[in-house]
Order: C-alpha cells, then sequence, then structure tokens
C-alpha cells in the first residue's frame, strides 16, 4: 500500500473594506456549498483506491447543516471518520470523482461573556495541549516579551484576548506576496517581517496567545471577501474563554464574534494540517490529485442582526480654517449584560489622521470614548462656507453622524491644537503600573506531578518599601528573594501569576506551571483474537491515553508503520492483516510518542492471537529463527 497526503494550502484573502458590502449586520446566512475533487489514474491497475476529505462544513454551536450528500463516480463506499468523510473504491477505473454538496445555516456568532474572567484561570486537561508551540506557531523569547509587554498589569482574560488580537491586526500589514505553496510563515517570521497573510497573521496570533498559557487554535473554512465579491478559503482563530471556543479572526478585525458569512470547515492544533488524504493499492499503479474546487452561493439572506451598542459623534471644533485638524469623538455604550467587541470605521469624513478604523472592548453596561483626528482641505474659497459630513459606523451596522464647517474666515488649528484637546479627555483605561520595581519568578522544576511540592522563587529589584509580593492570598513583604512551597495536589498545569503592590500600582510576573500525567498508551479492544494462516482479514483495534500525547510512531510488527501527529482519548485504526503475519502466536505493538510537555516514551505490547493451520514447514522456520533470537 502506498499513502500519500495532499495537503490543501488556504488561498488567503485580502482584507475586506468597509465602504463594500458585507454581511457583518446580518442576523444569518443560509448558503450552498459544493466541494469537489477528483483522482485520475495514468497508469497501472488499482485494487483499491481511498481519499479521505476534511475540509467541508460541518456541524458547530453556530451553524447547522440542513442537508448533505457524499457523491462518488463510479459509485464509492463512505463513511464518517474522526476527521472527514471517506471515500473507498473497490475497482479499476481511469477517473475517481467526489464532492459533498452541502446546505448549511450560518447565524452571527457573538459569544457572550457576561463576567469577568479572571486571569490566569485554571485550563481543564484536556485543553492544555492548545498552550504549546508548534514548528509554525512557535513561541520566540522574543514573541513571549511582546505577548508580556502587551498585557501588562490587565488580569482580565477577554482583555487580554483582545489586547494580543487588536496589537496584531494593527500591526501586521497584509500582503500577499508572503503566501508561500509549501508552507506558512512562521510565527516569528511574521512578527520580524511585520507582514503576512490571514494564516500567518492568526498563527501569530496564537503565538502570542498560547505564550501567555491562553488557550488557542487555528480553524479554517470559507468567507465572503467583498474586495472579490466572493467565497473564498480563510483562516482564523477561536481562543477557549469561559468553558467555550470564542472566535477571533484579526483579519477582519471581529474579536469576539463572526459574521455568518464565515463557514468553519475545522479546528486545528496548528495550521497547514492536511485536508485531503489519499491511500492506494494497485499494481504498477500511479495517479494524479486534482485540485478541489469550491463553489459556494447564498440560498437566502436573514433579517438586520442586532446593533448591540449606541454610537454618539461630536467634533470637537465646529468652526475652522482651512486645512485645519479636527478631532472627533465617537461615545460607545454598551447596554448589554455581557461584553461587546466592536470595531469602527469612519466611512464619511475628509483626510483620516491614522488608520479609519478602531476597535473597542466594552464591559458589560460600559461606555468609553474614542477618538480620530481628521483634516479640512488647505484650497478653498474665500467666498465659500463649506460644512463637511462626518459618519462613524460600527460592524453590527449602527452609524452615527454630524458635520461641522470650514472657511478661509475661521481660524486654522493644528494637529498640536487637536491632540491636546484629546489629551485633555482621554481617560486612563489602564492599570497603574509599578515601574521602580523589577519582578521576576520562577520555579525551581520545569514540570512536575500533581504528588509533588513545587517551590516559587521571586527575585525583586528597585524601590522595595511598603511593597507587598503575593501569590494567590498568600503575601509576603518585598524582599531582594521570595519563596513560597506550592503543595500540587489541588493544581492543574496552568499559567501563574505573583503580583507586586505599592497601594493602587501593581505589577506582575508570570510563571508556568506545568503538572503532568503519564499518558499510559495502550491497545484495546482487538478485533478478533483467531485467525487462519492463510486467511486476509480487517483488524480493528483502539489507541486509549490517558492524556493528550504526539508524534505517535505505531509499529504493528509484520503488519505496518501508523503515525498520528496528536492524539487525545482514543482512535480506532483498521487494517488489512494476514494470519501469517502472526504466525508465532502474538501482536506485537510497538509505540513511540511524546506527551503534552515533550518527555519522550518508547513501549512495547504484546497480545495473545491463535493462528490456525500454520504449516508444518512454517513452524519449523519459526523454530529455526528462534534459536537466533536473545
Amino acid at each position: 500500500m502506498k499513502r500519500v497526503v495532499w495537503i490543501f494550502i488556504l488561498l488567503l484573502l485580502p482584507f475586506a473594506s468597509a465602504e463594500v458590502e458585507n454581511y457583518n449586520n446580518v442576523s444569518s446566512l443560509t448558503l450552498q456549498v459544493d466541494i469537489s475533487s477528483h483522482i485520475q489514474k495514468t497508469k497501472g491497475i488499482a485494487q483499491e483506491i481511498s481519499a479521505e476529505l476534511e475540509f467541508y462544513p460541518k456541524e458547530y454551536s453556530h451553524q447547522t447543516i440542513l442537508s448533505e450528500k457524499f457523491l462518488s463516480d463510479p459509485q464509492a463506499e463512505t463513511g464518517i471518520t474522526e476527521n472527514g468523510v471517506k471515500y473507498t473504491w473497490n475497482r479499476d477505473s481511469s477517473q475517481y470523482d467526489f464532492s459533498v454538496s452541502s446546505k448549511i445555516f450560518v447565524e452571527n456568532n457573538l459569544i457572550k461573556i457576561y463576567d469577568k474572567i479572571s486571569y490566569p484561570t485554571a485550563i481543564p486537561e484536556e485543553i492544555q495541549v492548545y498552550t504549546s508551540e508548534t514548528e509554525i506557531i512557535d513561541i520566540t523569547p522574543e514573541i513571549d516579551a511582546l505577548a508580556e509587554e502587551l498585557i501588562g498589569g490587565e488580569d482580565d482574560l477577554y482583555k487580554i484576548v483582545f489586547i494580543l488580537a487588536n496589537w496584531t491586526q494593527n500591526n501586521i500589514e497584509y500582503n500577499l506576496s508572503t503566501l508561500n505553496v509549501q508552507a506558512s510563515q512562521k510565527s516569528s517570521w511574521v512578527l520580524e517581517n511585520r507582514e503576512g497573510v490571514c494564516d500567518e497573521m492568526t498563527n501569530l496570533f496564537i503565538s502570542l496567545a498560547r505564550s501567555r498559557g491562553i488557550p488557542a487554535r487555528f480553524v479554517s473554512g470559507m468567507v465572503y471577501t467583498n474586495l472579490q465579491n466572493d467565497f473564498g478559503a480563510h483562516g482564523w482563530a477561536e481562543v477557549y474563554i469561559d468553558g467555550q471556543w470564542m472566535p477571533v479572526d484579526v483579519t477582519y478585525g471581529t474579536f469576539g464574534w463572526i459574521d455568518p458569512s464565515h463557514i468553519k470547515f475545522k479546528d486545528e492544533f496548528g495550521s497547514n494540517e492536511a485536508s485531503v488524504s489519499y491511500e492506494w493499492i494497485g499494481n504498477g499503479l500511479e495517479i494524479n490529485v486534482g485540485e478541489v474546487d469550491f463553489q459556494t452561493t447564498i440560498a437566502h439572506v436573514g433579517g438586520a442582526a442586532e446593533e448591540y451598542i449606541s454610537l454618539e459623534l461630536e467634533a470637537l471644533k465646529y468652526s475652522v480654517g482651512p486645512g485645519s485638524y479636527v478631532p472627533i469623538q465617537i461615545t460607545v455604550s454598551n447596554p448589554n449584560s455581557f461584553y461587546v467587541p466592536v470595531q469602527l470605521y469612519l466611512t464619511k469624513a475628509p483626510n483620516v489622521i491614522g488608520k479609519n478604523t478602531k476597535s473597542v472592548l466594552l464591559e458589560p453596561k460600559e461606555e468609553k470614548n474614542v477618538f480620530w483626528v481628521i483634516q479640512v482641505p488647505e484650497d478653498v474659497d474665500p467666498l465659500y462656507l463649506y460644512t463637511t459630513s462626518i459618519e462613524v459606523q460600527t460592524m453590527f451596522g449602527g452609524s452615527a453622524e454630524t458635520s461641522f464647517d470650514y472657511a478661509s474666515i475661521y481660524e486654522t488649528e493644528s494637529l498640536e491644537d487637536a491632540e491636546e484637546i484629546i489629551s485633555s479627555l482621554t481617560v486612563d483605561e489602564d492599570k497603574p503600573y509599578l515601574d521602580d520595581v523589577s519582578l521576576d519568578c520562577s520555579l525551581d522544576k520545569e514540570q512536575y506531578y500533581s504528588e509533588e511540592n513545587a517551590v516559587l522563587i521571586c527575585s525583586l529589584e528597585g524601590e522595595l518599601s511598603d511593597v507587598d509580593v503575593c501569590f494567590e492570598e498568600a503575601c509576603l513583604a518585598a524582599e531582594e528573594k521570595v519563596k513560597w512551597t506550592i503543595a500540587l495536589e489541588d493544581y492543574q498545569s496552568q499559567r501563574l501569576l505573583v503580583r507586586a503592590e505599592r497601594n493602587d500600582e501593581a505589577r506582575y510576573a508570570y510563571f508556568d506551571l506545568h503538572i503532568i500525567e503519564i499518558p499510559n498508551l495502550r491497545v484495546e479492544d482487538i478485533s478478533f483474537k483467531e485467525i487462519d494462516f492463510y486467511e486476509n482479514e480487517e483488524i480493528d483495534f483502539t489507541l486509549v491515553t490517558d492524556s493528550a500525547i504526539k508524534d505517535l510512531l505505531l509499529t504493528v510488527e509484520n503488519v505496518g508503520i501508523f503515525s498520528l501527529s496528536s492524539l487525545e482519548g482514543q482512535r480506532t485504526i483498521s487494517t488489512k492483516v494476514s494470519g501469517k503475519a502472526f504466525a508465532e502466536g502474538e501482536i506485537i505493538f510497538h509505540m513511540t510518542y511524546t506527551d503534552a510537555l515533550g518527555t519522550s516514551y518508547d513501549m512495547e505490547q504484546r497480545e495473545k492471537i491463535i493462528v490456525r493451520n500454520v504449516p508444518w514447514y512454517y513452524e519449523f522456520w519459526l523454530s529455526f529463527l528462534s534459536l537466533f533470537k536473545k
């Protein structure tokens, strides 16, 4: 058997501007999604060919499958697998066509978080793998330092996610020239070069989140782009918060929600994982794999989505001279009992200083002010009075509008004047930062088992008078070095913090606590324990692990090698075997893998099996070979 994996590289989309139609303010979309491809035989005879398709719409909390058809020509056996749908042909043909036709209903998906989620927070064991780095989603000292700098002393998990996403969108240039047909650039490359396509921007955001111990995963699917007025492949992120996965699209600026044109196909630990894989058995067989074709049409558009927030817009100067810089104030209010992330657009205005978009996260019942500076034209007719309109819109469809006058008879306002006005009205929303003390904390070991004790050591420098250093509720007077002994039986693997406080000032140091459970990988539920020597039969067995593992290499002696990039819980494997392979009366499984923290394991499991009708000469041969085995 020969197996190949074809990875579908997302043809990632340019960011859609606010001036063109989108589906942000639509409550739902009903869509028809058709995905098709083919396998072309160029040589030889096929006995069995299979294609496993992972990249197609599936059911999620905001996405309902109304109808679904799995089509093939010639007719294939189809079955749902852990990752997607598998088409299997047991006949020879010059071409094998396969497709998925789905009608889906997608809702405008705002995740509602009602209460502050303190950071850091305990992470369920099965979610902890999403805080680890990958080859592409790497975590370098530069990424870690940037995330720490951006977060500062913030302890609200939603706000931290918002800060990291907002920084990524505002500081990484969307640039299609970085698209690489072989693989995405690493997060570290994107940070260094400050450019990338949507999967690369998303990977960097995930790296920033994971570096702070925040679980995040990659999502791939389709989305509407109003630059092309069509749907195309797209990648975004999901962050684990309050027991649910919250969407974050740093390309489109939706941090905590996505519009109904986002069609989710799959979520992944990393990006660039296989979307279609192929297997075949045959004589002298050579095949060509066709491209995957995607066709998406809108069958029905739902009504208007909820606007969620209210807007007030005011020009802080109403009469200015030619070339003036005018400060604009937008008051954004959240009347709801849950957080609302919102992106604002200046859709009507003269020359805007800086970007015409700003993102804001509003706590329940919170009101915030957002400021822009715009510049009016310098070239004016001295006989005329000009009136200019300003309009701001939200991604949810809300808007506000105002106007002001400019003419040569009025005094010209400088940029410094405008910035001074804004400065006088700006409220410091960040916590006061304790900047005359340095704080660095670490544990005495990199990883622990739950029955151990950990020693937490913190080093401080600077003005330490009146400073308390606290881990959870245990506070000590600041010294150059302080320590705590932590009994770990009540802890999980998580990021924890130590805070240094003086009056209302604070700074934080973060450290990672790694508690691992031994995976104890094993084989269970072998489908048969008896086989004839001359018989070929399908065998099923289940791999079971007590904690997440990765890079699994499983060798079944005299049968074959199987590899899995990751495994959580259990997974059933099926393969064809001959009785001859087990003539010695044993099935031998050899397994190598690493756990979520990188500890390597190498183990072997032997299971008895009865093999009937073993020829006398084969038994003699096995007996002869046994003389040379140690």
